[in-house]
Protein backbone atom coordinates (compact mmCIF):
# COMPACT_ATOMS: atom_id res chain seq x y z
CA UNK A 1 0.00 0.00 0.00
CA UNK A 2 1.28 3.47 -0.91
CA UNK A 3 -0.12 6.80 0.31
CA UNK A 4 0.46 9.68 -2.15
CA UNK A 5 0.57 13.24 -0.83
CA UNK A 6 1.02 16.34 -3.05
CA UNK A 7 2.61 19.32 -1.31
CA UNK A 8 2.86 22.91 -2.51
CA UNK A 9 3.77 25.84 -0.25
CA UNK A 10 2.81 23.72 2.74
CA UNK A 11 4.14 24.86 6.14
CA UNK A 12 2.27 22.12 8.03
CA UNK A 13 3.60 19.17 6.03
CA UNK A 14 5.32 17.53 9.01
CA UNK A 15 2.06 17.50 10.95
CA UNK A 16 0.45 15.42 8.21
CA UNK A 17 3.44 13.06 8.15
CA UNK A 18 3.24 12.74 11.94
CA UNK A 19 -0.44 11.85 11.67
CA UNK A 20 0.32 9.00 9.26
CA UNK A 21 3.27 7.90 11.40
CA UNK A 22 1.00 7.61 14.44
CA UNK A 23 -1.24 5.16 12.56
CA UNK A 24 -1.24 1.57 13.73
CA UNK A 25 0.77 -0.48 11.27
CA UNK A 26 -1.17 -2.70 8.86
CA UNK A 27 0.07 -6.18 8.03
CA UNK A 28 1.17 -5.14 4.55
CA UNK A 29 4.31 -3.12 3.87
CA UNK A 30 3.35 0.54 3.45
CA UNK A 31 5.02 3.57 1.90
CA UNK A 32 4.19 7.28 1.82
CA UNK A 33 5.27 9.34 -1.21
CA UNK A 34 5.32 13.13 -0.79
CA UNK A 35 5.46 15.12 -4.05
CA UNK A 36 6.78 18.62 -3.30
CA UNK A 37 6.21 20.71 -6.42
CA UNK A 38 5.81 24.22 -7.79
CA UNK A 39 5.39 25.83 -11.21
CA UNK A 40 8.26 27.56 -12.96
CA UNK A 41 6.91 31.04 -12.23
CA UNK A 42 5.87 30.38 -8.63
CA UNK A 43 6.35 33.28 -6.16
CA UNK A 44 9.66 33.39 -4.33
CA UNK A 45 8.04 32.68 -0.95
CA UNK A 46 6.40 29.53 -2.37
CA UNK A 47 9.74 28.25 -3.67
CA UNK A 48 11.45 29.00 -0.36
CA UNK A 49 8.70 27.20 1.55
CA UNK A 50 9.04 24.20 -0.73
CA UNK A 51 12.81 24.11 -0.23
CA UNK A 52 12.30 24.22 3.54
CA UNK A 53 9.67 21.49 3.29
CA UNK A 54 12.02 19.35 1.20
CA UNK A 55 14.83 19.65 3.72
CA UNK A 56 12.57 19.11 6.74
CA UNK A 57 10.66 16.17 5.20
CA UNK A 58 13.85 14.36 4.20
CA UNK A 59 15.35 14.83 7.66
CA UNK A 60 12.11 13.74 9.29
CA UNK A 61 11.88 10.64 7.07
CA UNK A 62 15.42 9.57 7.96
CA UNK A 63 14.46 9.70 11.64
CA UNK A 64 11.08 7.99 11.35
CA UNK A 65 11.31 5.32 8.63
CA UNK A 66 10.81 1.83 10.05
CA UNK A 67 10.56 -1.66 8.62
CA UNK A 68 6.79 -1.51 8.03
CA UNK A 69 6.29 2.16 7.10
CA UNK A 70 8.64 4.10 4.80
CA UNK A 71 8.48 7.77 3.78
CA UNK A 72 9.89 9.07 0.47
CA UNK A 73 10.05 12.59 -0.99
CA UNK A 74 9.93 13.50 -4.69
CA UNK A 75 10.94 17.08 -5.55
CA UNK A 76 9.51 18.62 -8.72
CA UNK A 77 10.55 22.29 -8.97
CA UNK A 78 9.82 24.65 -11.87
CA UNK A 79 7.15 22.51 -13.55
CA UNK A 80 5.95 23.97 -16.88
CA UNK A 81 2.94 26.23 -16.30
CA UNK A 82 0.69 24.24 -18.65
CA UNK A 83 1.19 21.09 -16.55
CA UNK A 84 1.78 22.40 -13.03
CA UNK A 85 -0.88 21.91 -10.40
CA UNK A 86 -2.37 19.43 -8.00
CA UNK A 87 -3.35 17.01 -10.79
CA UNK A 88 0.25 16.89 -12.03
CA UNK A 89 1.51 16.29 -8.48
CA UNK A 90 -1.01 13.51 -7.76
CA UNK A 91 -0.25 11.88 -11.11
CA UNK A 92 3.50 12.02 -10.46
CA UNK A 93 3.09 10.29 -7.11
CA UNK A 94 0.51 7.74 -8.25
CA UNK A 95 2.48 6.81 -11.37
CA UNK A 96 5.53 6.36 -9.16
CA UNK A 97 3.47 4.12 -6.87
CA UNK A 98 2.54 1.86 -9.79
CA UNK A 99 6.20 1.71 -10.86
CA UNK A 100 7.29 0.80 -7.32
CA UNK A 101 4.67 -1.94 -7.11
CA UNK A 102 5.91 -3.44 -10.39
CA UNK A 103 9.55 -3.21 -9.31
CA UNK A 104 8.67 -4.95 -6.05
CA UNK A 105 6.77 -7.77 -7.73
CA UNK A 106 3.50 -6.69 -6.13
CA UNK A 107 0.63 -7.91 -8.30
CA UNK A 108 -2.00 -5.36 -7.34
CA UNK A 109 -1.24 -2.86 -4.61
CA UNK A 110 -3.43 -0.05 -3.30
CA UNK A 111 -2.80 3.68 -3.79
CA UNK A 112 -4.34 6.07 -1.29
CA UNK A 113 -4.84 9.81 -1.92
CA UNK A 114 -4.04 12.17 0.95
CA UNK A 115 -3.29 15.89 1.33
CA UNK A 116 -0.36 17.68 2.96
CA UNK A 117 -2.64 19.65 5.29
CA UNK A 118 -4.78 16.70 6.41
CA UNK A 119 -4.70 14.36 9.39
CA UNK A 120 -6.29 10.96 10.00
CA UNK A 121 -7.40 8.56 12.71
CA UNK A 122 -4.92 5.98 13.97
CA UNK A 123 -6.76 3.12 12.23
CA UNK A 124 -6.57 4.80 8.80
CA UNK A 125 -4.03 2.39 7.27
CA UNK A 126 -5.58 -0.67 8.93
CA UNK A 127 -9.05 0.06 7.57
CA UNK A 128 -7.82 0.62 4.03
CA UNK A 129 -5.97 -2.69 4.23
CA UNK A 130 -9.00 -4.49 5.69
CA UNK A 131 -11.23 -3.14 2.92
CA UNK A 132 -8.99 -3.98 -0.03
CA UNK A 133 -7.50 -7.24 1.24
CA UNK A 134 -10.47 -8.62 3.17
CA UNK A 135 -11.51 -11.11 0.50
CA UNK A 136 -14.11 -9.17 -1.48
CA UNK A 137 -13.11 -7.54 -4.79
CA UNK A 138 -12.65 -3.79 -4.40
CA UNK A 139 -11.52 -1.43 -7.17
CA UNK A 140 -11.72 1.79 -5.20
CA UNK A 141 -13.08 3.49 -2.13
CA UNK A 142 -14.11 6.85 -0.77
CA UNK A 143 -12.90 7.34 2.79
CA UNK A 144 -15.02 9.09 5.41
CA UNK A 145 -13.85 12.61 6.27
CA UNK A 146 -14.73 15.34 8.75
CA UNK A 147 -13.53 18.94 8.76
CA UNK A 148 -12.75 20.35 12.21
CA UNK A 149 -15.69 22.48 13.33
CA UNK A 150 -14.15 24.17 16.35
CA UNK A 151 -10.77 24.94 17.89
CA UNK A 152 -8.23 27.65 18.59
CA UNK A 153 -6.13 27.36 15.42
CA UNK A 154 -8.42 29.48 13.23
CA UNK A 155 -10.90 32.31 13.59
CA UNK A 156 -14.43 31.19 14.51
CA UNK A 157 -15.72 32.32 11.11
CA UNK A 158 -13.40 29.79 9.41
CA UNK A 159 -15.09 26.97 11.33
CA UNK A 160 -18.52 28.41 10.46
CA UNK A 161 -17.53 28.33 6.80
CA UNK A 162 -16.29 24.74 7.14
CA UNK A 163 -19.70 23.73 8.50
CA UNK A 164 -21.47 25.14 5.44
CA UNK A 165 -18.97 23.81 2.90
CA UNK A 166 -19.01 20.27 4.30
CA UNK A 167 -22.79 20.42 4.55
CA UNK A 168 -22.88 21.31 0.84
CA UNK A 169 -20.71 18.28 0.01
CA UNK A 170 -22.74 15.86 2.11
CA UNK A 171 -26.04 17.25 0.87
CA UNK A 172 -24.86 16.87 -2.74
CA UNK A 173 -23.91 13.23 -2.13
CA UNK A 174 -27.14 12.32 -0.32
CA UNK A 175 -29.29 14.23 -2.83
CA UNK A 176 -27.69 12.31 -5.72
CA UNK A 177 -28.44 9.06 -3.91
CA UNK A 178 -32.00 10.30 -3.48
CA UNK A 179 -32.32 10.69 -7.28
CA UNK A 180 -31.32 7.07 -7.86
CA UNK A 181 -28.02 8.01 -9.53
CA UNK A 182 -25.97 4.79 -9.18
CA UNK A 183 -22.52 6.40 -8.93
CA UNK A 184 -23.14 8.84 -6.07
CA UNK A 185 -20.00 8.97 -3.91
CA UNK A 186 -17.74 11.59 -2.38
CA UNK A 187 -14.87 12.54 -4.69
CA UNK A 188 -12.43 14.27 -2.34
CA UNK A 189 -8.72 14.20 -3.18
CA UNK A 190 -7.59 13.74 0.41
CA UNK A 191 -9.83 10.76 1.10
CA UNK A 192 -9.89 8.06 -1.55
CA UNK A 193 -8.04 4.85 -2.38
CA UNK A 194 -7.78 2.86 -5.60
CA UNK A 195 -6.44 -0.50 -6.73
CA UNK A 196 -3.38 -0.10 -8.93
CA UNK A 197 -4.92 -2.24 -11.70
CA UNK A 198 -8.02 -0.01 -11.81
CA UNK A 199 -5.78 3.06 -11.85
CA UNK A 200 -3.89 1.75 -14.89
CA UNK A 201 -7.01 0.43 -16.66
CA UNK A 202 -8.68 3.85 -16.54
CA UNK A 203 -5.62 5.75 -17.77
CA UNK A 204 -4.28 7.04 -14.47
CA UNK A 205 -4.65 10.43 -12.86
CA UNK A 206 -5.21 13.53 -14.98
CA UNK A 207 -3.20 16.78 -14.81
CA UNK A 208 -6.08 19.13 -14.07
CA UNK A 209 -5.21 22.10 -11.90
CA UNK A 210 -8.38 21.55 -9.84
CA UNK A 211 -11.17 19.00 -9.76
CA UNK A 212 -8.69 16.28 -10.65
CA UNK A 213 -10.17 14.04 -7.94
CA UNK A 214 -13.73 14.29 -9.32
CA UNK A 215 -12.70 13.62 -12.92
CA UNK A 216 -10.46 10.72 -11.89
CA UNK A 217 -12.96 8.99 -9.61
CA UNK A 218 -15.84 9.36 -12.08
CA UNK A 219 -13.82 6.95 -14.26
CA UNK A 220 -13.13 4.54 -11.40
CA UNK A 221 -16.60 4.33 -9.78
CA UNK A 222 -18.42 2.90 -12.88
CA UNK A 223 -16.00 -0.06 -12.90
CA UNK A 224 -18.00 -1.41 -9.98
CA UNK A 225 -16.79 -2.80 -6.66
CA UNK A 226 -16.44 0.76 -5.38
CA UNK A 227 -17.13 1.10 -1.68
CA UNK A 228 -17.16 3.59 1.18
CA UNK A 229 -14.83 3.22 4.15
CA UNK A 230 -16.74 4.69 7.09
CA UNK A 231 -14.78 2.99 9.87
CA UNK A 232 -11.95 5.51 9.92
CA UNK A 233 -11.62 9.22 9.27
CA UNK A 234 -9.60 11.74 7.28
CA UNK A 235 -9.49 15.24 8.78
CA UNK A 236 -8.98 17.90 6.06
CA UNK A 237 -7.85 21.36 7.08
CA UNK A 238 -10.56 24.07 7.08
CA UNK A 239 -8.09 26.88 6.36
CA UNK A 240 -8.53 29.30 3.49
CA UNK A 241 -6.25 28.90 0.48
CA UNK A 242 -5.64 30.34 -2.99
CA UNK A 243 -3.73 27.34 -4.35
CA UNK A 244 -6.67 25.97 -6.37
CA UNK A 245 -9.83 27.69 -7.72
CA UNK A 246 -12.26 25.49 -5.78
CA UNK A 247 -12.38 22.97 -2.97
CA UNK A 248 -12.25 23.52 0.78
CA UNK A 249 -9.53 26.19 0.87
CA UNK A 250 -10.96 28.25 -1.99
CA UNK A 251 -14.51 28.01 -0.61
CA UNK A 252 -13.42 29.15 2.84
CA UNK A 253 -11.47 32.03 1.31
CA UNK A 254 -14.54 33.19 -0.63
CA UNK A 255 -16.61 32.79 2.53
CA UNK A 256 -14.17 34.98 4.46
CA UNK A 257 -14.23 37.58 1.67
CA UNK A 258 -17.92 37.61 0.77
CA UNK A 259 -19.86 35.89 3.55
CA UNK A 260 -23.07 33.88 3.04
CA UNK A 261 -23.35 34.59 -0.69
CA UNK A 262 -20.10 32.71 -1.32
CA UNK A 263 -21.37 29.39 0.06
CA UNK A 264 -24.59 28.42 -1.71
CA UNK A 265 -25.75 25.07 -3.01
CA UNK A 266 -28.32 23.55 -5.37
CA UNK A 267 -31.96 23.52 -4.21
CA UNK A 268 -33.89 20.24 -4.19
CA UNK A 269 -35.82 20.97 -7.43
CA UNK A 270 -33.12 19.92 -9.95
CA UNK A 271 -32.59 16.71 -7.96
CA UNK A 272 -36.33 16.04 -8.18
CA UNK A 273 -35.97 16.49 -11.95
CA UNK A 274 -33.20 13.92 -12.09
CA UNK A 275 -35.14 11.54 -9.85
CA UNK A 276 -37.95 11.55 -12.42
CA UNK A 277 -35.54 10.89 -15.29
CA UNK A 278 -33.74 8.03 -13.54
CA UNK A 279 -37.10 6.47 -12.61
CA UNK A 280 -38.24 6.26 -16.25
CA UNK A 281 -34.80 5.47 -17.73
CA UNK A 282 -35.23 1.65 -17.43
CA UNK A 283 -38.33 1.95 -19.65
CA UNK A 284 -36.15 3.32 -22.47
CA UNK A 285 -34.75 -0.19 -23.00
CA UNK A 286 -35.81 -1.42 -26.46
CA UNK A 287 -38.45 1.33 -26.62
CA UNK A 288 -39.24 3.16 -29.86
CA UNK A 289 -38.56 6.83 -30.49
CA UNK A 290 -42.19 7.84 -29.96
CA UNK A 291 -42.40 5.92 -26.67
CA UNK A 292 -39.16 7.47 -25.38
CA UNK A 293 -40.37 10.95 -26.34
CA UNK A 294 -43.66 10.24 -24.56
CA UNK A 295 -41.86 9.15 -21.40
CA UNK A 296 -39.74 12.30 -21.47
CA UNK A 297 -42.70 14.61 -22.05
CA UNK A 298 -43.57 14.48 -18.34
CA UNK A 299 -40.11 15.68 -17.29
CA UNK A 300 -39.53 19.27 -16.22
CA UNK A 301 -38.97 21.85 -18.99
CA UNK A 302 -35.32 22.56 -18.02
CA UNK A 303 -34.49 18.85 -18.03
CA UNK A 304 -36.24 18.29 -21.37
CA UNK A 305 -34.25 21.16 -22.84
CA UNK A 306 -31.03 19.75 -21.40
CA UNK A 307 -31.72 16.31 -22.89
CA UNK A 308 -32.40 17.85 -26.30
CA UNK A 309 -29.19 19.88 -26.13
CA UNK A 310 -27.31 16.65 -25.44
CA UNK A 311 -28.90 14.63 -28.28
CA UNK A 312 -30.55 12.18 -25.90
CA UNK A 313 -32.42 10.22 -28.59
CA UNK A 314 -29.19 9.44 -30.38
CA UNK A 315 -27.44 8.25 -27.21
CA UNK A 316 -30.39 6.15 -26.04
CA UNK A 317 -30.65 4.52 -29.48
CA UNK A 318 -26.93 3.75 -29.37
CA UNK A 319 -27.27 2.24 -25.90
CA UNK A 320 -30.19 0.09 -27.05
CA UNK A 321 -28.32 -1.09 -30.14
CA UNK A 322 -25.48 -2.38 -27.98
CA UNK A 323 -27.43 -3.83 -25.04
CA UNK A 324 -28.92 -7.29 -24.72
CA UNK A 325 -30.35 -6.76 -21.23
CA UNK A 326 -31.74 -4.01 -19.00
CA UNK A 327 -28.61 -4.21 -16.88
CA UNK A 328 -26.35 -3.66 -19.89
CA UNK A 329 -28.58 -0.81 -21.06
CA UNK A 330 -28.46 0.87 -17.64
CA UNK A 331 -24.67 0.70 -17.65
CA UNK A 332 -24.51 2.32 -21.08
CA UNK A 333 -27.16 4.91 -20.19
CA UNK A 334 -25.24 6.02 -17.10
CA UNK A 335 -22.02 5.83 -19.06
CA UNK A 336 -23.53 8.65 -21.10
CA UNK A 337 -25.51 10.48 -18.40
CA UNK A 338 -22.61 10.22 -15.98
CA UNK A 339 -21.43 12.27 -13.01
CA UNK A 340 -20.18 15.10 -15.22
CA UNK A 341 -23.46 15.43 -17.12
CA UNK A 342 -25.34 15.29 -13.84
CA UNK A 343 -23.33 18.13 -12.31
CA UNK A 344 -23.61 20.14 -15.52
CA UNK A 345 -27.39 19.81 -15.36
CA UNK A 346 -27.40 20.99 -11.76
CA UNK A 347 -25.30 24.02 -12.72
CA UNK A 348 -27.24 24.86 -15.89
CA UNK A 349 -30.69 24.51 -14.35
CA UNK A 350 -29.73 26.59 -11.31
CA UNK A 351 -28.19 29.30 -13.47
CA UNK A 352 -31.20 29.49 -15.79
CA UNK A 353 -34.20 28.56 -13.63
CA UNK A 354 -33.83 27.57 -9.99
CA UNK A 355 -31.11 29.73 -8.49
CA UNK A 356 -29.17 28.54 -5.45
CA UNK A 357 -29.83 28.35 -1.72
CA UNK A 358 -27.91 28.39 1.57
CA UNK A 359 -26.73 24.82 2.27
CA UNK A 360 -28.69 24.57 5.54
CA UNK A 361 -31.95 25.45 3.73
CA UNK A 362 -31.56 22.85 0.99
CA UNK A 363 -30.14 20.21 3.34
CA UNK A 364 -32.98 20.65 5.84
CA UNK A 365 -35.54 20.18 3.07
CA UNK A 366 -33.93 16.93 1.94
CA UNK A 367 -33.82 15.66 5.54
CA UNK A 368 -37.53 16.38 5.83
CA UNK A 369 -38.18 14.58 2.54
CA UNK A 370 -36.33 11.53 3.88
CA UNK A 371 -38.25 11.55 7.15
CA UNK A 372 -35.66 13.04 9.48
CA UNK A 373 -35.90 15.94 11.93
CA UNK A 374 -35.00 19.09 9.99
CA UNK A 375 -35.77 22.06 12.27
CA UNK A 376 -32.14 22.47 13.36
CA UNK A 377 -29.11 24.73 13.09
CA UNK A 378 -26.58 24.25 10.27
CA UNK A 379 -24.22 22.42 12.66
CA UNK A 380 -26.98 20.09 13.86
CA UNK A 381 -28.01 19.36 10.27
CA UNK A 382 -24.38 18.57 9.40
CA UNK A 383 -24.10 16.17 12.34
CA UNK A 384 -27.29 14.48 11.12
CA UNK A 385 -25.77 14.04 7.65
CA UNK A 386 -22.55 12.68 9.15
CA UNK A 387 -24.53 10.13 11.16
CA UNK A 388 -26.51 9.06 8.11
CA UNK A 389 -23.34 8.54 6.07
CA UNK A 390 -21.47 6.66 8.77
CA UNK A 391 -24.40 4.25 9.04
Amino acid sequence: MIVVMPSYREPALLRSLESLYRCRRPLCFTEVIVVINHPEHAPGDAKRQNEESLHDARQWAMQHNDRRLQFHVIYKPDVAEKSAGVGYARKTGMDEAVYRFLQSGVEDGVISGFDADSACDENYLEEIERTFFGGKPVNGASIYYEHPLEGNEYDASVYDGAVLYELHLRYLNLALRYTGFPYACHTVGSSFAVRASAYVKQGGMNKRKAGEDFHFLRKIIPLGDYVEINTTRVIPSPRQSDRVPFGTGASIRRWMDSGQSALLTYPLEPFEDLKQLFAVAPLFFKAGTADIAGLCSSLSPPLRDYLLQNSYMEHIAQANANSASREAFAKRFFGWFDGLKTVKYLNDSCRQVYGKQPPETAAARLLQELGYESDCTAREILHAYRNIERR
